[in-house]
């Protein structure tokens, strides 16, 4: 499994991930930093990779939405924005295995939430996709 973590999460997060053995990359590290949403998420859907993210406004812009179901993306929204890193990190260590088991299990698209404590769910207030 690939995580793939957006501009609003930024590079340490994915950076620390891979300092402990895991596969987590950012935009930035891909070149992809500064591109359109629709660019990004339709080659991490390609790639077949795991979006990481707290911009759950791409379920709100109609084009960004479309990606997300037409390229097959499976995304992971942090529920209250961006954390402190060592909150994140604690976090994502403890879901790994659930993101692997989603990662491969789960039908594409899908957008799942997950709060700080480490509720998951499939809408969080209004959205889902």
């Amino acid at each position: 499994m690939i995580l793939l973590c957006d501009e609003n999460i930024g590079t340490n997060v994915p950076k620390a991930l891979s300092l402990v053995g895991y596969d987590a990359r950012s935009l930035f590290q891909m070149g992809w930093a500064g591109k359109p949403d629709t660019y990004w998420l339709a080659e991490a859907g390609r790639l077949g990779w795991l979006v990481y993210s707290c911009n759950k406004k791409m379920l709100q812009v109609p084009s960004e939405r479309a990606v997300i179901k037409n390229a097959h993306v499976g995304i992971i929204f942090l529920t209250n924005g961006e954390e402190y890193l060592a909150k994140q990190l604690r976090l994502l260590l403890g879901k790994w295995s659930w993101l692997e088991s989603l990662d491969c299990l789960q039908p594409r698209p899908f957008a799942m939430f997950l709060s700080p404590s480490g509720r998951v769910s499939n809408s969080y207030r209004d959205l889902k996709l």
